[in-house]
């Protein structure tokens, strides 16, 4: 399970906002359940740093319009000759932190796809989830690929373990930092932060969840997802993570047959990413 202390540093609240939220609980429970939701399904954006714009300067962009969805996304490409693979970032996050991937990929000659997903990067901004996750990436494979391979930080490793139930076959997929492999404690986490009744609110939220988009969250559990997965799949994670416990790779490695575990150190959440030794791990499996 994701402590307490990570979550607020999935969503960056600030201290008074905790507390206010919990004034609000001693008031109405209605309106705390939809401050509750806002603050969930609405993600923080940020500037790009330098060290990204290198890959923003050399990539073809695009925005792509999901039809099913009404939004449209950014999309990055690094044109290749060899197979495609499409990447895929976390919460809060967006396409040019897979920078350091992305160019390793391209340079050892595959063609490359990067996205910004709903309410993240340069996409349109709104409230978002999971689940619109793996429509994007269901909606640019169908116009955009097939991709041969996919990769997902965080939240994005579990809609990528998600899509083939939805028709989508990869011959490998990447995991990298995977937050949890029950989708559940994302919710019960997110309430415990604000110190409020766990069962009561992520209960609430989860049926609110189940009929906003029409699938109960417990049926993206990375855990059950996984069960007979035809593709060859790489997990890798930090033991240090402090956003991530490493201990939800470790598990899902167990459940996936044949799949390749690969533990660091050091390297946290996000700087994982571009750590020279894991990435040449992740382009040695795609290429081998």
């Amino acid at each position: 399970m994701v402590e307490q202390g990570v979550v607020n540093r999935y969503y960056l609240l600030p201290r008074w906002l905790i507390f206010s939220v919990r004034m609000m609980n001693l008031i109405s429970t209605r309106l705390t359940l939809r401050v509750l939701e806002h603050l969930f399904y609405k993600p923080v954006r940020f500037e790009s740093p330098d060290r990204e714009s290198s890959f923003i300067k050399r990539s073809k962009k695009t925005v792509f319009q999901l039809n099913r969805l009404g939004v449209g996304i950014g999309v990055y490409r690094l044109e290749g000759n060899g197979e495609k693979v499409l990447l895929v970032h976390g919460w809060n996050g967006r396409a040019s932190q897979f920078h350091g991937i992305a160019q390793a990929c391209h340079d050892a000659g595959l063609d490359v796809t990067a996205i910004d997903l709903p309410g993240h990067g340069r996409s349109d901004d709104r409230p978002t989830a999971l689940p619109e996750f793996v429509e994007a990436i269901s909606e640019i494979s169908a116009h955009h690929g097939p991709y041969d391979h996919i990769i997902g930080h965080s939240i994005g490793g579990i809609a990528v373990l998600n899509c083939p139930r939805h028709g989508l076959e990869f011959e490998k997929i990447v995991t990298i930092s995977i937050p949890a492999i029950e989708v559940v404690t994302l919710f019960q986490n997110f309430i415990e932060m604000f110190g409020l009744p766990s069962e009561k609110y992520a209960g609430l939220m989860i049926d609110r969840a189940s009929e906003r988009f029409d699938a109960r969250p417990g049926s993206f559990d990375p855990i059950n997802v996984s069960e007979g997965l035809a593709s060859k799949v790489m997990i890798v994670h930090c033991n240090d993570d402090m956003d991530a416990q490493a201990n939800e790779s470790v598990l899902l490695s167990q459940a996936i047959d044949g799949s390749e575990l690969v533990l660091t150190s050091g390297l946290g959440h996000r700087r994982i990413l571009r750590d020279e030794g894991v990435i040449r791990q992740i382009v040695d499996f795609l290429k081998a």
